[in-house]
């Protein structure tokens, strides 16, 4: 029988090393990992609880109407959408060539086969009312760098939405775009709508981004 082969003090202490090395190594990325879990979930903390604490302001029939807007935006901005959105686009567009990218596109709509919000099925659908041309038009506008969000006139009385359009931010300012319209930076022009006596009584006005609303009625309300 073969003797055993002895081991070396210095290669055994090579080894110990070298796991030592691994282990340690392991150890910081773990420790890493967790500094970093703790510290997003601490830094998107307080902005959630301030939506949240807005949301719960307000009447208790706002939150989910609120909510489903919320979401929306909040899938527009995601970087999927963005990306799937700018394949369709020439990058050169600006907001207002936005306009006729849209337009021809889809159509509009008084009774469309589909009530959707995803763009793309939207598009695919070919047809929509204010609310689907303004998610489409925002979508766009996101997908190529600009500052977009979504405009709802609510009927406070049943938090049921009345119009939909959007808002760019232009030269330092929001403006609001109406798509389904073609109307830019016209801010006044619903005050001749059947609805726009009401605006600032029982109609108000939300802007949405991605975890945030703002009242707005102060811009379209008579001056």
């Amino acid at each position: 029988m073969k003797p055993a082969k002895k081991v070396s003090p210095a290669k055994k202490h090579k080894q110990n090393n070298r796991w030592s090395v691994v282990f340690y190594g392991l150890l910081l990325i773990a420790i890493i990992c967790i500094a970093a879990f703790f510290v997003s979930h601490a830094t998107n903390k307080p902005a959630n609880n301030e939506l949240n604490n807005e949301l719960n302001s307000m009447p208790a029939a706002f939150k989910p109407y609120a909510e489903n807007y919320l979401d929306v935006m909040k899938s527009l901005n995601s970087s999927q959408t963005k990306a799937k959105m700018a394949a369709l686009l020439d990058p050169s567009y600006n907001q207002t060539d936005l306009f006729t990218w849209e337009g021809s596109r889809i159509t509009f709509a008084d009774d469309p086969a589909g009530s959707f919000e995803n763009p793309f099925q939207i598009l695919a659908d070919g047809e929509g009312i204010c609310l689907q041309w303004s998610i489409v038009y925002v979508s766009a506008c996101l997908a190529l760098g600009y500052q977009s969000r979504l405009v709802v006139a609510t009927d406070t009385s049943t938090w049921t939405f009345i119009h939909v359009w959007a808002e760019d931010y232009y030269n330092g300012s929001w403006v609001p775009v109406d798509p389904s319209d073609k109307a830019w930076n016209q801010p006044q022009v619903y005050l001749s709508w059947d609805w726009g006596s009401q605006i600032g009584s029982t109609v108000r006005i939300y802007a949405f981004e991605d975890g945030s609303f703002q009242d707005v009625t102060a811009t379209y309300s008579a001056q």
